[in-house]
């Protein structure tokens, strides 16, 4: 037999969890077409991978990507980490579908995360308009969901209150146009604006009309942490009143959340979850605010901050909300160049000659809002990182956020961390269960079809590593960092990573 390409000798993970071996890999066009002892096969282009692991592509699940994958510096980030497709809309962030007015409003909310690099706010953006702009540009596959916020500006802009029976059915309808588009998932974030507005009974209308299709429920939760079985709770009530699987976007399992997943497994609740392996998260500086200062428009909530009355009012909230040491700037956006980068809150506020509730209100005027941050963990939660990715529920995704000069490492990171430090160091797991919490696992719930696991007939999307060498040289310091032993990487039958370098070839597709 004649093949494309043809990956000899490679330990064979095949992403379900089973044991390895060593097994050759026959490919044509964009499918597998054989596994096994392929002595005797010619090819067009022949892998030896003896001594390497061959195992698909990585699906990551949570990653605010979309427009980075577009162009720019970290297009092929992902790719250098074996990622070989993505998940759209995370936190239920995304400018379709959208007139004009309240496209300039999401995309000046937005633009924190994403830069607005290939977004062109002048007119309205259909579904079709947003897919359109990804169709052949893709490095690695886009996976769609429905995302929320873009669905409550349109229709309800960025009101305090109950959707109406007719509010909620354009709504509806606005879910069933992505679901029909191929959306896998209704995503949220419900401690973003205007989403933290919906109640419980907006949620189930929205996760029945997702779940008509197959799709399941994706939740940045009402509370973490302190206040995860406030989180818990309505996410496990959306499961059960629309009859939908859920699944927990950047979730760490410290006693109290271990508990509320183990009540809802006794309740036959279908329930997953996914983490990075950083103990530290990103996002920004607005959400820290009291959350009646964080409702409004962009323009409004500047309104706000700018009364001296209003800074007053909530200097004591502000205070405690940030542990000023802990936080420390990602990204600034500003014309000006302002050196925060990699410095604490507590350091600006300093330069600034103000104190904390103070230069929070300066920074997120002189920035218009554009200040991302790190909000590094209290060290008495470092322990949990292990307890999370030990958990037989949990999947691995990045978060990653491609924007500034000093971003959080996990987007460049987060897969070669975890096969070295997580697997080959530290033995917390073996290369069969981290492999499956990175391919099989998430393609199976959320229903990635044809892809997540290497076998006959399922799409070519495959990585190649050295598991002695693999690991990440990415730090917070110095995030942007190629890994090291992730020697090969194929989307769709090409080759897009050989011994580490990005190949010409745009592959990807939106699937």
């Amino acid at each position: 037999m004649m093949f494309d390409i043809l990956i000899k000798s490679g330990f064979v993970i095949d992403g379900t969890g089973a044991p390895g071996s060593v097994q050759d890999v026959g490919i044509i066009g964009d499918r597998i077409e054989a596994i096994g002892d392929l002595a005797g096969a010619e090819a067009k282009q022949t892998i030896f991978a003896a001594g390497k692991v061959v195992c698909p592509g990585f699906i990551d699940v949570h990653v605010h990507s979309e427009l980075t994958m577009l162009g720019g510096i970290d297009r092929f980030a992902p790719l250098q980490m074996g990622v070989t497709t993505q998940l759209a809309s995370p936190d239920g962030f995304s400018w379709a579908p959208m007139t004009e007015a309240k496209l300039k409003e999401q995309a000046a909310y937005l633009h924190v995360f994403y830069e607005d690099e290939g977004i062109e706010t002048d007119g309205d953006m259909s579904i079709e308009k947003l897919l359109s702009r990804y169709r052949g540009q893709l490095p690695s596959n886009l996976a769609l969901q429905v995302p929320h916020g873009s669905i409550r500006v349109e229709v309800m802009g960025w009101e305090n209150r109950e959707a109406s029976e007719d509010e909620l059915g354009r709504m509806e309808l606005m879910v069933r146009e992505w679901m029909e588009a191929g959306a896998l998932a209704f995503c949220t974030g419900l401690e973003y604006e205007p989403m933290r507005r919906a109640n419980l009974h907006e949620l189930v209308r929205l996760s029945k009309v997702t779940a008509e299709y197959g799709g399941i429920y994706v939740a940045h939760q009402r509370g973490y942490a302190e206040k995860v079985e406030i989180g818990c709770s309505e996410t496990f009530a959306i499961a059960e009143q629309a009859n939908i699987p859920v699944h927990i976007s950047h979730f760490t399992v410290d006693d109290a959340a271990a508990a509320q997943i183990d009540s809802a497994l006794t309740r036959d609740i279908r329930v997953t979850f996914d983490m990075y392996p950083y103990p530290a998260g990103c996002t920004h500086l607005l959400m820290g605010l009291p959350e009646v200062l964080q409702l409004g428009s962009p323009q409004h909530v500047m309104e706000q901050i700018r009364k001296k009355s209003v800074r007053e009012a909530y200097a004591d909230q502000l205070q405690k909300a940030f542990p000023a040491d802990r936080v420390r700037f990602a990204a600034v956006g500003s014309a000006e160049p302002t050196g925060w980068e990699g410095k604490s809150l507590a350091q600006v506020a300093e330069e600034m000659n103000l104190d904390l509730p103070n230069a929070i209100c300066e920074i997120l005027l002189q920035t218009n809002m554009q200040a991302l941050m790190i909000y590094h963990w209290p060290e008495e939660r470092y322990k949990f990182v292990e307890q999370t990715f030990k958990h037989p529920l949990h999947m691995i995704s990045t978060d990653g956020i491609y924007v500034g000069r000093r971003p959080h490492p996990r987007g460049y990171g987060t897969y070669p961390k975890v096969l070295g430090e997580f697997v080959r160091d530290n033995k917390w797991l073996s290369l069969e269960q981290a492999i499956y919490k990175m391919s099989g696992f998430p393609a199976a719930a959320f229903h990635i079809k044809d892809r997540g696991v290497l076998a006959k007939e399922k799409f070519a999307d495959i990585v190649i590593f050295d598991p002695a060498v693999v690991d990440s040289p990415s730090t917070f310091v110095n995030p942007r960092q190629e890994p090291v032993g992730i020697d090969c990487v194929l989307v769709n039958g090409h080759i897009v990573i050989r011994e580490g370098a990005v190949q010409p070839g745009l592959h990807g597709r939106v699937i």
